[in-house]
Order: C-alpha cells, then structure tokens, then sequence
C-alpha cells in the first residue's frame, strides 16, 4: 500500500511540474519570480518601469505605425529665467539638442530620437516668461489660428487666468483621439484636478519632470537620528504612525543652542524648518484641501469653516510656531538649505527638487512622506507645489488634432520607460538619497500627489495671505480674526471665478 501510494505521489508531482512549467512559458511575467522590483500591476499609474523589468512586459501604447513626413511637434515652455538649468528649471522636460552627459538630458533626448524616428517627427521648444509671454503668445495664436504650437507647458498658476478663455483643447473630446488615460504615464489626480464638468484641459504626463520634482517631502537627516536614538521613521511610516506628534517628538529632542549664548538662532541646530511650506504642506497632507471643484466646474472652498479654522490653528500653533521650529524669515540669515547641508536640521519641508542641492553633504540623510495629521488618518497625501510645476495644455489652434494627440501619447508612453525612471532612479536614488528605505518612500509620494485648486486658484491672495502669515505674524495664531478680516476677499475671489465658468459653459 505503500508503494502504491509513492507511486501515485510521484506522478501528481510530475504532473503538476509540467503544468506549472507550461504556465510559466504562457506568462512573460513568470520569467523573473525573484525579481523583487517587477510590479505586480504594471497598470499601476506612477509607477515607473524599471530596467529590471523583464521586456516583454513593456506596456506599449495603442498606436499604429504611422510616418509623420517630419511634421514638427512644437511645445511652448514655460521658464523665469533667460535659461534653463537655473533654480527654477534644473532640468529640461521636453527638448534636449545634444546629449550632454548629464543622466536627464540624455534621457529626454534618447526618448525624443525613439519618438522621432519611429515616426518620422520633430520635436522642438521654445522658451518663454510663465506669467507673461507664455498667456500672450496662446493668446495671440489661437485668435489668429496660428498653429505654431501644439503643446503649452506652463505652471499650474498660470492655469487659472486662462481657463474659462476657450483657449484650450478638451483632451477628453473625440479630436484627441489617440489620448489614453487609463494608461500608466498620465497622471490621474491631475485629471480630476483639471477637469471642469465634461471638459478636461490640462493632465500631468511621464513627460514631465517638474511636477514630481515640485511635490512636498520631507528631507531628514538620519545622522542626527542616530545620533539622538530617534525611532525608525520608515517603519512608523510602514506602519501608519509617522504623525505631527512623531515628527515634534524628534524635532525637539535634536534642538541645540550650539554656541551657549542661550539664544536660538542660525548659528545653532534645530528640529524643522521649511520656508513658507510646511503650512502647505501639511493642511494638505491632513487630507484637507484649500478649495475643489464641483461637477459643474464651480469653485468652492470649505476653509472658512470653523472645523478647518479650529483645525490651522492647531497647526500653527503645535507645529509652525513650536519652539523646534525654525521660522526662517524670522531667524535673520537662515537658510534652509544650507543649515540642512551642514547636518544642522532634523527635518526639512521642502518640494523634492531640493535635494538636487545636497549632492555633496557629508552626512547621510533620506526622504519621507509629509506625516499624516494622527495615526487614524487612512492615507498620506503629497501637495504639488502650482509656483514652480509644469502641466499640459493642448492650445485650440494646434492644427490637426491627430498628430497632436498622437505624439502626446508617444511622448509619454516612451517616458514612462525613460525619463520617469531615470528621474526616480538615478538623479534621486544613486545621487541624491543615500539609503535604500527613501526609494520606498519616493514611491509613496509620489502614488499620492495631489493638486489642489485652491492653491492653484490662490482665493484672491487669500492663500499667500495665509501661508505667509507666521513671517508678517509672529507667533499670531489668532486665526479666525484673519479669516474674518478676508472673508470679503475670498468669496469675491470665488464668486467671480464661478461667473466666468457660468460665462464659458454658456
């Protein structure tokens, strides 16, 4: 009975051998078991394809072969200085002229030859002021049907003065046919974000690099957690209980009068710092939002109600204006950067393109999410930062539609498998972040971007008002007078933005 019983043993083991085997030659995926970083869904948006994934996985966009006869794909991009490379643009998104050794030009520019031979097309750029000469020459083309240009890539606050202009494309609408936006490579939060009632204007690709570069993080020294026996953020973060209240714990345990002249100030080490972001930064991270759109387009905001009044106060008062806390505009000569640099500050608010600045720090630091408001908050939420972002705008006067919907989809397909992943892998991993734990948390910002119209919109100057109110304020948490005294100014603010949607959709 035994042997029966061995022998029948063996025969399901050798059957069940040849049916996983002929399962794993049906599925590509199955190549590579062990690989940790294939992605279980590589559906997932804002996950990049990394070169470890196996090539035949590679999600391709549903395009046909098509030959453009070298039809030129031209983009309008915003800048604020006379070139790019400088504080506000430290990299170039869609036009690179020549490989120059750097990881990101070389990434656009091998994407743009991929796009370019495969269809037989040009890609090209020009440059122009965000708040002046980018509106104008929109403006100017579609009035006269000039079709120069078949892209605009502008910030985010430049969006709302021109909205409700009919000046753009819907990129939901049957003209941008080849547009898919179930696929990985665009954005989904910006969509929502952007979409006014039917009508979609602008999206966040895989193209762009700007809008992962302006999202909120938080920069931690984790030399000065060691050396102060802090708690291990990434697993609180793991976890669900990196907090306000685990944030202010380190923060205040690292603070230091540094010289013993028993005054705080930028000689000495502090917990947290963050220019006027962290205000931002973590109203939005609490799951809060400064205004939304309704179905309609129409704008509201529930910020002057006394729950989100109540809620501010709290963040002012227990985080903004805590005596671990640098406010930088009113400790004279501080720097955020530099005072992180020098391994003198815990935790630093900041969008992520800062650590393109702490390339040669000697102490080893890492990145983590803007902590959640208490451990009963399900989910983390990332700001990006409308001054300094880019988004999509397909202008009226593009041409044809066709080509223009086409190489958008071809751009940031291919970016989804270039430049997003040499963004995320090479510029922040191996250059930037120093621990192998930050890769996890980058992911987790960036899963979680948010755009919020409010900051977007600015609520009449209420918004810059609010966050700017510690440096005019000092210590001044007496928020509901500050509410009560713009009351006027953001229902103005909102009411004539809302008769312009009346206007538009009319």
């Amino acid at each position: 009975m035994k042997n029966k019983l061995t022998c029948l043993l063996l025969v399901f083991v050798l059957l069940f051998s040849l049916f996983a085997t002929a399962c794993a030659t049906d599925d590509p995926a199955s190549d590579t078991p062990d690989n940790p970083d294939t992605p279980d869904n590589p559906d997932t948006p804002d996950t990049p394809g990394t070169p470890e994934d196996p090539e035949d996985v590679k999600i391709l966009p549903n395009l046909p072969a098509m030959d453009f006869n070298k039809a030129e794909f031209h983009c309008l991009h915003w800048n604020l200085e006379d070139f790019v490379g400088g504080g506000w643009i430290p990299w170039e998104e869609i036009d690179v002229n020549q490989p120059s050794g750097s990881t990101m030009d070389d990434e656009v520019f091998r994407r743009n030859a991929y796009v370019e031979e495969t269809y037989n097309a040009v890609i090209s750029t020009e440059y122009g002021m965000a708040n002046t000469e980018v509106p104008t020459k929109i403006r100017a083309a579609v009035s006269s049907g000039d079709n120069s240009y078949q892209m605009m890539v502008n910030r985010s606050i430049e969006m709302s003065g021109m909205w409700t202009e009919n000046l753009f494309q819907d990129l939901r609408s049957d003209e941008m046919k080849y547009l898919d936006f179930e696929k990985p490579w665009w954005n989904q939060d910006s969509l929502d974000a952007f979409t006014f009632g039917d009508t979609t204007l602008f999206a966040a690709s895989d193209m762009l690099i700007l809008d992962k570069s302006e999202t909120g993080c938080i920069y931690y020294s984790t030399s000065l957690a060691r050396d102060h026996s802090l708690p291990n953020y990434y697993a609180m973060v793991d976890e669900g209980t990196w907090t306000w209240e685990a944030l202010l714990e380190g923060a205040e345990t690292v603070v230091r009068d540094l010289n013993g002249d028993d005054i705080m100030d930028v000689n000495d080490q502090w917990g947290s710092a963050g220019n006027v972001g962290p205000i931002q930064y973590l109203f939005v991270g609490s799951g809060y939002s400064f205004a939304e759109l309704d179905e309609d387009g129409h704008l509201y905001t529930d910020i002057q109600n006394e729950e989100q009044i109540d809620f501010l106060t709290e963040m002012f008062e227990t985080m903004i204006y805590s005596d671990a806390h640098a406010n930088t505009d009113v400790v004279s000569g501080f720097s955020v950067a530099d005072k992180f640099a020098a391994n003198e500050l815990l935790f630093l608010y900041y969008s992520v393109k800062i650590g393109n600045s702490f390339r040669n720090m000697q102490a080893n630091y890492g990145i983590l999410p803007i902590p959640k408001y208490d451990k009963h908050q399900e989910e983390y939420y990332h700001l990006v930062t409308p001054d300094a972002d880019s988004i999509i705008a397909v202008p009226l006067s593009c041409g044809d539609t066709d080509f223009t919907s086409f190489m958008l989809e071809a751009i940031s397909a291919e970016s989804y498998y270039t430049v997003y992943p040499a963004f995320y892998d090479i510029v922040l991993m191996n250059r930037t972040v120093r621990d192998p734990e930050s890769k996890e948390m980058l992911k987790l910002i960036f899963d979680t971007r948010t755009y919020d119209i409010g900051a977007v919109h600015r609520l009449g100057g209420f918004y810059s008002t609010l966050t700017s109110h510690p440096v005019a304020h000092p210590k001044d948490s007496n928020l509901a007078s500050l509410f009560a005294s713009n009351a006027s100014v953001i229902n103005s603010s909102v009411n004539q933005f809302n008769d312009m949607v009346d206007d538009w959709n009319s």
